[in-house]
Order: C-alpha cells, then structure tokens, then sequence
C-alpha cells in the first residue's frame, strides 16, 4: 500500500508540474491546511476561504444510490465519509493546476504521500473523469480499468449511473407545470396574431 501510495504521489506531481507553465495567474501554488470536506470531490479550506475540486476525479453525488448483489448503499455519502476519513484532523497539500466554471480551484491533492483522487479512484469510490476544458489525467484511467476489472466500489453496481449521466438524466426531466400566476379574475393578454394589412382587416369588418 505504501509503495502504490508513493507511486500515485510521484505521478500527480509529475502532472502538476507539466502544468504548471500553462497555470493561470490567479491559480497559487500551492494551499496547505485543514479542510471541511463538502462532497465525494470537493473540499473547503475554510481559513483561506477556498474551495478545491480534485482534479481528473469525479464521485457519485451525495444523493446518488447503488445496488450490489441485492443490498442497497448510499454511494454519494459513502463517497464523501471516504474523503472525510481521508482528511479528518490531517493537513492537505494541493497543487492547483486551473479554475472550473465556477472560479473553484482544480488541484491534486495529498495527504501526506496519499494522492487522494488516485487513491478512491483505485478503491472504486469514484471515477477517473474531466470535464471539457479541464485538465486531463491519462494515468487516472489505468488505474481506473484495474479497479473495475476487480469490480471494486462503484463498479459492484451495475446499475449506477456515472455522476455526470446521473445529472443529464436528471435535467432532462420534465418538470411540473408551473402554477398559472394570472389571476384568475383578471382577463389573460389576447393571444398572438399575424400583423393584418389595415386594408383588409377593414374588408373584413362589419
């Protein structure tokens, strides 16, 4: 565990460092401290006021629920406890490497020699993913087919939507009907017709 825990520490740094001529101005470093975990990706460094997704990593959201051989488990929130366990009273190293569409930091993140992102996704917690226009970690993906050959985590349940299909599916449901917000004393505007040449619409009437 340690020598894989070095290796994943080794590769996530060699990443950062490729990217780091590229890193925009407004991008640190580095952030180092105590974190309050928000979901299975994303932590707070809450004494910077700071928040860091985990790059090339995305985990099932906290709502999100799998079924492995008949026994129901809450992959989102076993997603987050993994990330809290990880870091609880630990200090976390990140190595910011871009912002999303959200202006957050995109890091990868260590505690200790542990890369945390690497890590879950070789424990089948999450999955190896970017987002378009986001930096991309080939390595991830390795590591991702073993655990899914082992059938590990997220890959036990074969009916488990990935987080980002999961919320397609979800905003591609039509929602309920807004409630009329005319009221109903009140006549409703005329509706919309084609403009009528004044000619004939004098033609036309009595």
């Amino acid at each position: 565990m340690r020598t894989a825990a070095i290796t994943f520490a080794l590769l996530a740094g060699l990443l950062s460092l490729s990217l780091a001529q590229s890193r925009p101005a407004d991008v640190p470093r580095q952030i180092y401290g105590k974190v309050q975990v928000i979901d299975g990706t994303t932590i707070d460094f809450k004494d910077r006021g700071q928040i860091v997704r985990l790059a090339g990593y995305e985990a099932p959201r906290l709502e999100q629920t799998a079924v492995s051989e008949g026994i129901e488990w809450p992959a989102g929130q076993v997603a987050k406890a993994w990330m809290i366990l990880r870091t609880l009273e630990r200090d976390v190293n990140c190595a910011p490497v871009a912002r999303d569409a959200n202006k957050n930091l995109i890091a990868h993140c260590f505690v200790g020699e542990t890369n945390l992102a690497a890590t879950a996704i070789a424990e089948g917690i999450g999955y190896a993913f970017n987002y378009k226009d986001e930096p991309q970690v080939p390595a991830y993906f390795d590591i991702e087919r073993k655990a899914r050959g082992l059938g590990y985590g997220v890959w036990s349940s074969k009916d488990l939507l990935p987080p980002w299909l999961y919320v397609s599916a979800r905003d591609k449901k039509t929602p309920e009907q807004a409630p009329d917000t005319f009221d109903p004393g009140l006549p409703l505007p005329p509706p919309v017709t084609p403009d009528i040449p004044a000619s004939s619409a004098e033609s036309q009437g009595g």
